[in-house]
């Protein structure tokens, strides 16, 4: 019994006048009904003459909606009163032990299959009292009232609302969702730190486009974390760091586009510079793709209904972006092939080969995931779809992060332009300067030879030297040039190894 009490759903709160009004004849309806039946209701409110409306919108929640006075055989508690006088019950609770302590009204949800949306609505609707048009339902447009209301709609028992505290404010649906936003938001603290150390280390514009995009996903992460987490105990949140979240998440997606278009034009690896023809097809692909999502972001923010179960992914502005980022991905291809063709050092190659299968399964993990949401439940699509979005965003960070280390980047990044200038000049050789380094490495090698030459061949060194000072000289000359030659290679090659280490 304590776990039913604990699973249902409660809807429960108080609706008053503001002013001075008598409820005895209130013409305002409270309506709670599940998606069966709301279905109708909601689609028949543009009906005109309003009069025609009411009748049309509880055609079918009259089939077993409980009434006082006209249906009393009803089986479903759906409608309610209101206002409700100031300090009391509702006139349809007559179990005031079943109705939550310290408000006017309360509805208890039991699914015992699966979960169902429920909606509530507000509506000028009334039942007729007397003569003709009694039960019948009437439209009131001359009334003016103003209400001060106070609504929870809740999973679980109300009185035990700190045993769960990230489900019971929550729709089903939404279910998990603060621990999905707990669990990528530790994620991100770990791998944020490590690309700003990385960055330290490279400072190449690549680098720090993957930085940018990684900061950008970790803000709207924490926002959207900070709104849910709020949303788990006043039942409320903040919608506007939610909005904001949502909008640094969808504009760090187009940047990391930019950043994979930029990488497979071969900037900065193959070509240090893009020709103008190339930049100006880049960024206007891009910055279609950009408008596209964000005209995407404002048509979910204003002109979704609330009560459909399509995600964003199934309208036709979802359509063009999915249609959209297939044929960047051609692109991202074609390119690729151009870029490699191009390059004839190996690290450079493979570095192409391993972004391109990488990478090429970003670009179509969207269209993926909106096919199967689309498959999927509107009870677990959201929290599908964003655990699959920040799961295949956060590797594909994790790729290109190992992709781009500093400790590899070096081998295929044009770095010419930004590494420290190594100074050599003690080991440069020009004309100028050989003939005085000749002279005086082989004065040195005369001094050598006679100093080492054994004492027993004294004699005979004086006594040929006349004979054999030519030959001598030129040998002892030839050697020189051989250990001088040597030294300076030995100089060459250390230098390149001390170039390497500061790469």
């Amino acid at each position: 019994m304590s776990d039913i009490l604990n699973t249902r759903g409660y809807i429960y709160g108080n609706i008053t006048a503001k002013s001075n009004f008598t409820t005895k004849n209130t013409k305002r309806m409270l309506v709670v009904v599940d998606s069966e039946y709301f279905l109708e209701f909601y689609g028949n409110r543009t009906v005109v003459p309003r009069s025609k409306a009411c009748p049309l919108m509880f055609n079918k929640i009259d089939t077993i909606a409980w009434d006082r006075q006209c249906k009393k055989d009803g089986k479903e508690d759906f409608l309610r009163k209101v206002p409700c006088d100031t300090d009391k019950l509702c006139s349809e609770e007559d179990a005031p032990d079943k109705v939550v302590k310290g408000y006017q009204f309360t509805y208890k949800i039991q699914d015992t299959k699966q979960p169902r949306f429920w909606f509530i609505s507000l509506v000028s609707c009334y039942r007729g009292d007397k003569g003709d048009t009694l039960c019948k339902w009437l439209h009131d447009s001359d009334e003016e009232i103003e209400l001060e209301y106070d609504i929870w709609m809740v999973n679980g028992n109300p009185y035990t609302k700190h045993f769960n505290p990230f489900e019971h404010q929550f729709s089903f649906e939404l279910h998990d969702v603060v621990e999905i936003y707990a669990i990528f938001l530790v994620a991100f603290i770990i791998i944020v730190p490590i690309q700003l150390y990385a960055l330290r280390r490279q400072r190449h514009n690549l680098m720090r486009l993957l930085t940018a995009c990684i900061i950008l996903e970790f803000i709207g992460i924490v926002l959207n974390f900070i709104h849910f987490f709020k949303f788990a105990f006043d039942g409320e949140g903040s919608n506007l760091m939610k909005l904001a979240g949502n909008f640094i998440d969808m504009f760090a997606e187009c940047l990391f586009m930019l950043l994979l278009l930029l990488i497979v034009k071969g900037w900065t690896i193959t070509r240090q510079t893009l020709t103008t023809k190339s930049k100006i097809l880049l960024f206007t692909a891009w910055t279609l793709y950009t408008a596209a999502n964000i005209f995407l972001f404002i048509w979910n923010f204003t002109e979704m209904d609330i009560i459909s179960d399509k995600d964003e992914w199934q309208t036709w502005p979802g359509y063009t972006i999915l249609a959209f980022r297939m044929a960047l991905m051609v692109w991202f291809l074609f390119e690729l092939r151009e870029t490699f063709l191009l390059e004839n050092h190996q690290p450079k190659m493979r570095f192409y080969l391993h972004f391109g299968a990488g990478f090429l399964v970003w670009f179509v993990y969207l269209p993926i995931v909106a096919l199967i949401g689309s498959q999927v439940s509107a009870l677990w699509r959201f929290k599908t779809i964003l655990s699959m979005t920040y799961a295949a965003d956060f590797l594909s960070y994790c790729v290109l992060m190992h992709l781009l280390w500093p400790s590899r980047s070096y081998l295929y990044f044009n770095l010419h332009t930004e590494r420290p200038p190594l100074h050599m000049e003690e080991f440069e050789i020009t004309e100028r300067t050989l003939p005085s380094l000749l002279d005086e490495s082989m004065s040195e090698t005369e001094e050598f030879s006679v100093e080492q030459s054994p004492r027993s061949n004294d004699l005979d060194l004086h006594s040929n030297a006349s004979e054999s000072s030519p030959k001598q000289s030129k040998k002892k000359r030839s050697t020189q040039n051989g250990h001088m030659s040597n030294h300076i290679i030995r100089s060459r090659s250390i230098d390149e190894e001390e170039a390497e280490s500061l790469l």
